[in-house]
C-alpha cells in the first residue's frame, strides 16, 4: 500500500466518517475486520501508556506515539462526563481546537517529527491530524462508554497517566 508522508509521519489510511484528506475512496482497501492505526492505538493504549521511552522505527510509529498522547488527553477530558453524548461533544470540540505543528512551540514531539519544508506539507499534516483526532475521539467514546452508557472505570483510571511524561495541553 502506497502511503504519503508529512513531517516524518506516515499518512496512513483509516476508516472514517469525518471530512478530511482521508476519504472513503482511499480507505476502500481496508476491510471491516482489519485494524487501522486508530484501532491499534486504542487497543494497545493501556500497555503503551506505561512506556517512558519509545523507539521510533518509522512514520507509523510517530502517528502511534501522537495518538497515544492524544488518547491520554481525551481520557482526562472525558473523566468528568456522565454520558456518551456529553463526551462526544467534548471530543468533537477538542479535535477541532487549534494545535501546534512539528517545529512550533508547544508541539510535544519535536524530537520525533521533522518541521514541514513547505506550507503545503504543513497544511496536509494539520488536515490529516485534525481528521485523525476527530475519528479517534469518536471511537474512544464508544469504547469508554460501552457499558450501559456509563464511563468504564478500567479506562477512566488511565486519565491521570502521562505518556512519556508529556502532555498535549499547553502550559
Amino acid at each position: 500500500m502506497d502511503v504519503g508522508h508529512s513531517c516524518g509521519a506516515s499518512l496512513l489510511p483509516f476508516r472514517t466518517t469525518c471530512k478530511g484528506p482521508v476519504n472513503k475512496t482511499i480507505v476502500m482497501s481496508l476491510s471491516e475486520g482489519t485494524m487501522d492505526i486508530i484501532d491499534e492505538a486504542i487497543t494497545y493504549y493501556r500497555a503503551n501508556v506505561f512506556f517512558r521511552n519509545y523507539e521510533i522505527q518509522g512514520g507509523a510509529d510517530r502517528v502511534l506515539v501522537y495518538l497515544t498522547l492524544y488518547i491520554s488527553a481525551c481520557l482526562a477530558r472525558m473523566e468528568r462526563c456522565e454520558s456518551q453524548k456529553e463526551a462526544d461533544k467534548i471530543m468533537q470540540a477538542y479535535a477541532w481546537e487549534s494545535f501546534p505543528l512539528p517545529g512550533q512551540h508547544g508541539f510535544p514531539f519535536n524530537g520525533f517529527f521533522t518541521k514541514a519544508n513547505t506550507q503545503e506539507e504543513a497544511e496536509m499534516f494539520k488536515a490529516y491530524f485534525k481528521q485523525l483526532r476527530e475519528e479517534t475521539g469518536k471511537r474512544l467514546t464508544e469504547v469508554v462508554f460501552a457499558q450501559e452508557g456509563r464511563p468504564n472505570k478500567f479506562w477512566v483510571c488511565f486519565s491521570k497517566r502521562r505518556f512519556m511524561n508529556l502532555s498535549l495541553d499547553r502550559a
